[in-house]
C-alpha cells in the first residue's frame, strides 16, 4: 500500500471504504505455476460513478520478486482507474503514454511452449531450537512439492518432515525406602536431576490427481501416507478416490466457490503401541462427504467447510466438523473477524491402550480420548480518525524485532 500510494497521486485513498467513490477489491488464487492471479473488482459506489463496474485480471510468475508483483499490481490499478479518473477534473493533468514497441506485433498466432511442460518444483527446510534453563528443544523440518497444473489437469506429489527433540531437566529430592529425606554431609536434603527425553517425529507424503470433465464436475485420487507418534501411528498409508462438483464456474473462483466431494477411502494402519481395539496392524475403509463455501465480496470474506466421515464396517465409528473463518466490515471503520472449527468425534480407533506418564501428557507425545474438539479465534477491528491516508512515511521501518523481551 505504500507503494501503491505513492505511484498513484492522482485519487484519494480513504481509510473509511463506504465514503469512497470507487472501491477496488483485490482476490488473488494460487496458479498452476506457483504464482498467483490477482483480480482486481473496480466497483462504482456513488457520485459520477455510481454502478459502473470493471474487472481485471493479473497474472505473476513464481519466480517474481515482491517488488516485480507490487509494481505489475499498481500498473494495472492505474489502467483500471483511468476510465474514472478521466471524469474528474484530475484527468487533465494526466498524461498516458500508448506507445509499443512494433516487434510485440505478430500477425499469426504463436503456440506457447512451456520447457518444464508446466511442472513446478519447491523444496524447503526449516529448523528452531528453544533453549531455557532446565529444558531444550529443537525443532528440524524439510518439505517438498511437484505440482503441474492445467486447466484440465492437475497433479501434485509432496513430502514433509519434522521432528521435535525435547529434554528437560526436573529436579527431584531424594528419599529413601521409607519416604524419609536423605541428606548431605551439612545436613541438606540431596537434590537429583532427573534428565527426561522426548522424541516426536512425523512423516509425510501425499499424491493428487484430478481430471476435469466439464465445467463443473471432476474426478481423481488422493495417496498418502504419514507416521505420527502423537497419534500411534508408526505409518499409515491411504487411497481416496473422489468425485467433486462445483456449483459455481472456474472464472469467478477467485469470488465465489462451492464445492461438495464425497469419496472412498482405504487405510492401512500400523501403530506404535497396541490401540484400545488390541491391534497393532489393521485395514480399515471408510466413506466421507466434504464441501466448502467461499466468498470474497465488498462486505469482507466467508470461508465454510464441513465434512462427514465414517468406518463402513462399523458405522459408529463416525466424525462430523465444521470450520467458519470471516471479516465482516460492519461500517467502514469497524470489521469484525473470526475462525472457529469444531469436530465431534467419534472415530479415535488409534488411541493406544495401558498407562502414560504425566510428562507423556504433558509434552504431547499422546493423544488423548476425546469427544470432541473445538478451536476458536475470534476479535475486532475499530479505525478512527482521518479518512484520508496519502502521505507514506517509512522512516525507522528497519527497527529489529526481538522474540524476548525487547
Amino acid at each position: 500500500m505504500d507503494f501503491i500510494r505513492t505511484e498513484i497521486t492522482a485519487v484519494d485513498f480513504y481509510r473509511d471504504n463506504q465514503i469512497a467513490d470507487v472501491f477496488l477489491l483485490i482476490n488473488n488464487n494460487r496458479s498452476g505455476g506457483g504464482g498467483r492471479q490477482y483480480q482486481l473488482l473496480f466497483i462504482g459506489q456513488q457520485n459520477i460513478h455510481a454502478g459502473r463496474r470493471d474487472t481485471l485480471y493479473v497474472n505473476t510468475k513464481q519466480t517474481d520478486t515482491d517488488f516485480e508483483v507490487r509494481e505489475r499490481l499498481t500498473r494495472f490499478i492505474k489502467l483500471g482507474l483511468a476510465p474514472y479518473v478521466a471524469k474528474t477534473k484530475a484527468g487533465e493533468g494526466i498524461e498516458i503514454n500508448m506507445k509499443t514497441d512494433p516487434a510485440n506485433f505478430v500477425d499469426e498466432e504463436e503456440e506457447s511452449v512451456d520447457p518444464w511442460n508446466y511442472w513446478v518444483f519447491n523444496v524447503g527446510s526449516n529448523a528452531n531450537i528453544e533453549l531455557e534453563e532446565l529444558s531444550r528443544q529443537i525443532n528440524i523440518g524439510g518439505d517438498i512439492n511437484i505440482n503441474r497444473i492445467t486447466d484440465k489437469w492437475k497433479i501434485s506429489l509432496s513430502g514433509r518432515i519434522d521432528e521435535r527433540l525435547r529434554r528437560t531437566i526436573q529436579k527431584v529430592p531424594r528419599v529413601d525406602a521409607n519416604g524419609n529425606p536423605v541428606l548431605d554431609e551439612s545436613g541438606n536434603q540431596i537434590i537429583d536431576q532427573v534428565q527426561n527425553n522426548f522424541d516426536v517425529s512425523e512423516f509425510g507424503f501425499s499424491h493428487q490427481l484430478v481430471k476435469a470433465i466439464s465445467p463443473q464436475w471432476s474426478y481423481g485420487y488422493d495417496i498418502a501416507g504419514r507416521q505420527n507418534t502423537r497419534f500411534n501411528y508408526q505409518f499409515q498409508t491411504s487411497f481416496r478416490p473422489a468425485v467433486e462438483y462445483n456449483f459455481f464456474p472456474e472464472a469467478v473462483q477467485n469470488s465465489r466457490f462451492l464445492r461438495v466431494n464425497y469419496g472412498v477411502e482405504v487405510r492401512r494402519n500400523s501403530y506404535v503401541e497396541e490401540t484400545i481395539s488390541g491391534v497393532l496392524d489393521e485395514t480399515r475403509v471408510l466413506h466421507s462427504l466434504r464441501a466448502s463455501l467461499g466468498l470474497n465480496q465488498r462486505w469482507g470474506n466467508l470461508e465454510i467447510g464441513y465434512r462427514l466421515r465414517n468406518y463402513l464396517d462399523d458405522f459408529s465409528s463416525w466424525s462430523t466438523g465444521m470450520n467458519i473463518s470471516a471479516e465482516v466490515r460492519v461500517t467502514g471503520n469497524f470489521s469484525f473477524f473470526m475462525r472457529v472449527e469444531g469436530n465431534y468425534v467419534k472415530d479415535q480407533i488409534y488411541l493406544a491402550s495401558g498407562d502414560f506418564t504425566e510428562q507423556d501428557i504433558l509434552s504431547g507425545r499422546v493423544t488423548l480420548p476425546s469427544a470432541y474438539t473445538v478451536d476458536s479465534r475470534f476479535g475486532f477491528n475499530y479505525r478512527f480518525g482521518s479518512n484520508l491516508n496519502n502521505f507514506v512515511n517509512r522512516r525507522f521501518f528497519g527497527r529489529a524485532n526481538f522474540v524476548g523481551n525487547d
